[in-house]
């Protein structure tokens, strides 16, 4: 009896032993998300459940086939520009690129740059989305009753399809290839809310472009961009076509039909306007404008007056600027010190910066932070400028326009959304969309990295971060909306550039 009573114990204790065991395993979240998304899709996208795709795990929607004359996004390692919009599976949005979608999220603003993503899509997912990235490098298949259903409709040719440009889907994607820690939105890309770890996402996706040679494709862009607005002149070091130095020959950059000439002979695709003036409009091709609804890029042409009149209004009401041929004034030269007024802005006219506070009320309808001159060199000056103000006198204006090479490289900068306080409002989006940024450490050396800390976090912290209040969205006093302009990877940009006179240092 004693002996039964002893087993029974130990059967007894072996159970809660095992039960003990049962309840110290980890909790299979990945099946059970996989289910549930399933049963979602069932309930709500049935005709989708034979669209599954096995690596990856999610569901996928061709809802345009795009370019069939094109290449695919996976013919070779490339960068991808593409646009998107992501949402949660109730229809809320957690980022997005696409201005009508910030407006109906109440997240747009002024100060973001709405256009597509611009990332590299290689072998591995270093850059992009991981769910995103599968669907541009893998082979989408798709099931017989979706294909007879869409094939006439969507010009299906197979039940195999691969993305390129013009092709439109929708994504449904488990958190595996979403990723672990959620997802949120930053720098005016953010949606109504944030996605939560372990929560699938609906991601809404259009292929723009390809390039296989990001250098190339923007190099002859800023090409292209001088040749329409005036035409571009190149010297060289030989006796036929060297840059004079007297300002009577006739070759000067200040004496021929050109207005863009390159700023250093041995300095590709860095050019300068040095004959540009305060009332002259710059040339955006209508096709490459900043495309907008709402003001002021809604009224380009109108903007565009309105800013060149500003600009004669508060620097020469009082003495109209006769060009640089007139003006007797040294130069900055290479050890010199100036003072700059300046508009920057993207190749398609797009004003990610100035210290103009005309300029800001006409772009932004407000002056949050008093503008003051940039005291040049600064604490680390991009390139471009480091090569191009020595030539300039004191009292003069010029256009200049650079690729990405003397400006912010490979990664750009990422643009962000700050409280008063200087936390950040948002931030996991950016540390897993932008691998790139740490993949390439291009800023992150001593030369780069002081700039972009000292002169953002100084000049800026002061003035662009403070410049840039979204009022757009109801905040207590004490927690006032920051927002950084995003700089894509190889991006060109433009930089109308003022001199102040020698004396008003």
């Amino acid at each position: 009896m004693k002996y039964r009573m002893r087993f029974l114990f130990a059967a007894v204790a072996g159970l809660m032993a095992l039960a003990s065991c049962a309840e110290e395993e980890p909790v299979d979240t990945d099946r059970f998300e996989t289910v549930a998304l399933h049963a979602w899709m069932k309930l709500n996208r049935p005709e989708l459940l034979e669209n599954y795709q096995e690596e990856g795990g999610y569901y996928v929607d061709v809802r345009k086939t795009g370019d069939k004359t094109a290449l695919p996004v996976n013919d070779t390692v490339c960068w991808v520009r593409f646009d998107f919009s992501g949402r949660d599976l109730r229809g809320n949005i957690v980022l997005t690129r696409r201005e009508e979608d910030a407006r109906l999220s109440g997240t747009y603003t002024k100060y973001t740059h709405y256009v597509p993503y611009y990332r590299l899509c290689g072998t591995e997912p270093l850059a992009l989305l991981e769910g995103t990235h599968l669907a541009m490098r893998n082979t989408l298949t798709l099931g017989q009753t979706y294909y007879d259903t869409y094939k006439d409709e969507r010009g299906f040719d197979s039940r195999e399809l691969l993305l390129r440009p013009g092709t439109v889907v929708d994504l449904y994607m488990p958190s595996s290839v979403v990723g672990s820690g959620g997802v949120e939105g930053d720098g005016g890309y953010e949606g109504q809310y944030s996605l939560s770890a372990g929560r699938p996402m609906i991601v809404s996706m259009e292929v723009i472009s390809t390039d296989k040679n990001p250098l190339e494709a923007e190099g002859s862009a800023v090409d292209a961009f001088c040749k329409q607005d005036g035409g571009l002149m190149l010297y060289d070091n030989t006796a036929l076509n060297k840059r004079p130095e007297s300002d009577e020959h006739a070759k000067h950059p200040y004496n021929i039909a050109e207005r863009w000439v390159n700023v250093c002979d041995t300095v590709p695709q860095l050019y300068a306007d040095f004959r540009y003036t305060p009332d002259r409009k710059l040339s955006f091709p209508q096709a490459s404008r900043y495309k907008s609804k709402y003001m002021p890029y809604a009224q380009f042409d109108e903007l565009e007056q309105k800013i060149a009149d500003a600009l004669v209004e508060r620097f020469h009401a009082d003495k109209p600027y006769e060009g640089v041929k007139l003006l007797r004034s040294d130069s900055v030269t290479v050890d010199g010190e100036a003072k700059i007024w300046y508009i920057g802005r993207f190749m398609d006219g797009f004003i990610f910066d100035t210290n103009i506070d005309e300029v800001k009320q006409l772009v932004y309808g407000e002056v949050a932070s008093k503008g003051s001159a940039l005291d040049y060199p600064g604490s680390g000056t991009i390139s471009a400028w480091s090569y191009t103000v020595p030539h300039l006198k004191f009292g003069q204006w010029a256009a200049v326009i650079s690729t990405s090479v003397y400006a912010y490289g490979a990664t750009g900068v990422a643009g962000s959304r700050t409280t008063s306080g200087g936390s950040s409002y948002y931030n996991s989006y950016y540390d897993y969309y932008n691998y790139y940024n740490y993949y390439n450490s291009y800023y992150g050396n001593s030369y780069y990295g002081g700039y972009y800390g000292n002169y953002y976090g100084g000049y800026y912290g002061g003035y662009y971060n403070n410049y840039y209040y979204d009022s757009g969205i109801d905040t207590d006093e004490e927690e006032t909306q920051q927002i950084s302009t995003e700089i894509p990877p190889y991006t060109p940009l433009i930089f109308q550039i003022y001199v102040e006179p020698a004396e008003e240092e």
